[in-house]
């Protein structure tokens, strides 16, 4: 069917107010389908025109309501009729579970969900597709925690930096107009980026010798 989430209201059952006509997708019921018998359900849901007169029995896809009142709604959904049956003012409309239903709960989950990088690729992870993260040049990507994945105890994901792992530049000419290195601020708790000419030298230390009775 579709990537839906609809609506469904236990117990459902309510009539015609007036004639729903072969074509139109417009309908008054005498009751509105709701939640806990006071508050409104929202579209979209399904209803089933005349359940009970298998000549006539209609599944539709009501898409835009307000209380009793149907504005939009998509006839014959499983393709039984050609043309549309007309039904006439208190013909029973219950909301029963359909396979449409279901169809729709797969659809969502067959849609995934979709992962956005920097600069802005996307990437569709479907139904039974995985994301791996890479490690990187001094960077480490581990699950340290893998239950159970609670809001108490959720699933650890952790990004370590090792300097050993690093490529070895102790034999590099260090530019120090040009060369930045990242270093935390304790000042306002931030890390910047510095060029290495900020960085100041270590003060000299002076030996000296004390010496006392």
């Amino acid at each position: 069917m579709a990537n839906q989430e609809v609506t469904f209201s236990n117990f459902y059952e309510s009539t015609l107010a007036d004639i729903l006509a072969s074509g139109s997708n417009t309908m008054t019921l005498t009751a509105a389908p709701t939640s806990n018998g006071t508050s409104n359900i929202a579209a979209p849901y399904y209803l089933v025109i005349d359940p009970d007169e298998p000549a006539k029995r209609e599944v539709v896809l009501v898409t835009a309501a307000s209380g009793t009142s149907i504005s939009g709604m998509t006839r014959d959904v499983e393709g039984r009729h050609s043309p549309d049956p007309t039904h006439v003012g208190g013909t029973t409309v219950r909301m029963a579970v359909v396979k449409e239903m279901f169809e729709d709960v797969h659809d969502r989950i067959d849609a995934g969900f979709i992962l956005e990088d920097g600069d802005g690729t996307e990437v569709t992870i479907a139904q039974g597709k995985e994301v791996k993260f890479i490690d990187g040049a001094a960077l480490n990507i581990n699950w340290t925690d893998v239950s159970d994945g609670s809001d108490s105890d959720p699933y650890d994901l952790t990004f370590d930096v090792d300097i050993n792992g690093a490529t070895d530049g102790t034999s590099v000419v260090v530019d120090g107009a040009n060369d930045l290195v990242l270093l935390y601020d304790a000042t306002d708790a931030t890390v910047k980026k510095v060029k290495t000419s900020q960085i100041a030298e270590p003060a000299d230390i002076n030996p000296f010798l004390v010496m006392g009775a």
